[in-house]
């Protein structure tokens, strides 16, 4: 969390979340070669490498093929978990579920988009469900611009305190607002 890494967003999803962060991931973009990706990543005078989207698990040799092409860098997902995450590529696995039915799939650590009180009472059922371990468990403001991030921030910094939580505040949306492709 707050690591300086290059995101890459990919397009396409396998869900449609009617609170969706990124809805023109589902279906907008630009297509890249695998190489225009990976000169994208050598360029970058960062070490991590975030693969995002969408469900960028949905790309994943693409994924594979570049990750192949640029030694030396860190990568992470951040993946809905609804497709098996391949053993031995991504450095990081973070789950981020919409569905708090199942049970996830291992990670590193479990990120749930929250817009107020009763999403953190579903967490708090899912987490004790599920057993995920309360030092794994990120919690996100559900928003899109800086002003609604500084609005849910204090109540879910209390709460993330009260239950032995972290929070994941959205540094990009603090920082850049609302602008895409910073």
């Amino acid at each position: 969390m707050g690591r300086p890494m290059l995101f890459i967003r990919l397009a396409g999803c396998n869900l449609s979340c009617k609170w969706c962060d990124t809805p023109y991931a589902r279906d907008e973009g630009r297509e890249m070669s695998t190489e225009d990706v990976a000169m994208r990543i050598r360029s970058s005078h960062l070490s991590w490498v975030c693969w995002t989207g969408g469900e960028p698990l949905l790309q994943r040799s693409a994924i594979e093929d570049v990750a192949a092409s640029v030694r030396g860098y860190r990568h992470t997902v951040e993946t809905n978990g609804t497709i098996p995450v391949p053993s031995g590529l991504f450095d990081h696995v973070t789950v981020s579920p919409k569905s708090l039915a199942g049970m996830p799939p291992l990670a590193d650590c479990y990120k749930f988009v929250v817009g107020g009180k009763e999403d953190l009472e579903e967490v708090d059922r899912y987490v004790l469900r599920t057993g995920i371990a309360r030092e794994r468990v990120y919690i996100q403001p559900r928003c899109t611009t800086k002003g609604d991030a500084i609005q849910l921030l204090a109540p879910l910094w209390t709460a993330c305190v009260a239950r032995g939580y972290a929070l994941s505040p959205r540094l990009h949306v603090l920082v850049f607002d609302d602008r895409r492709g910073v």
